[in-house]
């Protein structure tokens, strides 16, 4: 790992900014709450990263195969970072870059990874975030295949609370929402990349050519449900012939190994399909539905939690009366 460092371009007038101080506990994830938008040196990154180095790697994401991130170290003791490093320029002005990063950095919410800062210097296109620790979604569903149903239901929920929040603050696209754009924090929980929200204007328009829109958003969040509900990598333009016609308990991941309950993962695959059939942008009442629906399984869940534990004492109790009243 390269050594951490920090700064900011600087007119011949200016003095070297002062590293931000942020008390302990406003630090979320070991990450930057309150962190300004920065706009960083590349040699600053460089350094970070080790002269982007292969070692320092953490992206996965085979549908952005032009692009990549790095893990690097930018302030010591603060945690790591994650650099995203736009192999081929993807904007015809840079100022839309800068603007489009800049009003990303500002937003802030729990299920929204902090975009720090970013890099526009010598054909260069670089965001900075917070570091994650926790792989993605796309692995642990994907590879280590060893996500319980609960889980599934949460990460749902985590999603869509970032997306309303998005939407709530007029950020109603994000570029190529999926599995590998969907991190896990040192606590466990879901949050969405912000890499996501500052959009590359070249592919992004390129793609949304065709009869499906794989593009939108909602259409995208329909996607990770049926990745949720099978366990199974696909194409979002692959999505609805995988759930069409289909009955819940086919299409449910084998590795579930039926842990799972069917009346909830018909109110998924309902919902997916819903979101599939998405012709327009995310709006306000689409995301809010999905908030109200997901956040209703979500106080299930618990509940039956909670009853499932109590007939379980209940059960145990009756098996050993039973068993003392069984002749010998």
């Amino acid at each position: 790992m390269g050594g951490c460092c920090f700064s900011t371009p600087l007119d011949n007038n200016q003095q070297p900014p002062q590293q931000p101080q942020i008390p302990p506990g406003e630090r979320k994830n070991d990450g930057f709450v309150n962190w300004p938008v920065t706009e960083f040196f590349l040699s600053d990154i460089t350094t970070a990263t080790n002269n982007f180095s292969s070692d320092e790697i953490i992206s996965e994401n085979a549908e952005e195969s032009s692009n990549v991130v790095y893990k690097g170290c930018l302030l010591e003791n603060l945690g790591f970072v994650a650099v995203k490093r736009f192999k081929n320029t993807p904007w015809d002005d840079p100022d839309y870059f800068t603007e489009d990063a800049k009003t990303a950095g500002e937003l802030k919410h729990k299920r929204l990874v902090k975009l720090l800062g970013y890099c526009c210097e010598e054909d260069e296109g670089l965001l900075v975030a917070e570091f994650m620790p926790n792989d993605t979604l796309a692995k642990r569903l994907f590879q280590e295949k060893n996500m319980e149903w609960s889980m599934r239901l949460r990460v749902a929920y985590h999603i869509v609370e970032a997306l309303d929040y998005c939407n709530s603050v007029r950020f109603d696209e994000y570029d190529n929402l999926s599995a590998y754009t969907v991190l896990f924090d040192k606590d466990g929980d879901a949050c969405l990349s912000s890499f996501g929200l500052v959009k590359e204007i070249i592919r992004y328009n390129r793609r949304e050519g065709g009869n499906v829109r794989t593009g939108n958003v909602t259409y995208r969040f329909g996607t990770i449900l049926v990745n949720l509900l099978t366990g199974l990598q696909i194409s979002p333009s692959h999505a609805p012939e995988m759930i069409n016609g289909k009955d819940v308990t086919e299409l449910m991941d084998p590795n579930l190994k039926g842990k799972f309950s069917t009346e909830e993962a018909t109110i998924v695959l309902k919902l997916a399909s819903e979101c599939l059939q998405w012709k327009g942008y995310i709006e306000n009442g689409i995301t809010k539905k999905l908030v109200a629906t997901l956040k209703a399984l979500q106080a299930k869940k618990e509940i039956s939690s909670s009853e499932m534990h109590e007939v379980t004492k209940q059960h145990d109790v009756a098996s050993s009366s039973s068993q003392q009243q069984l002749p010998p």
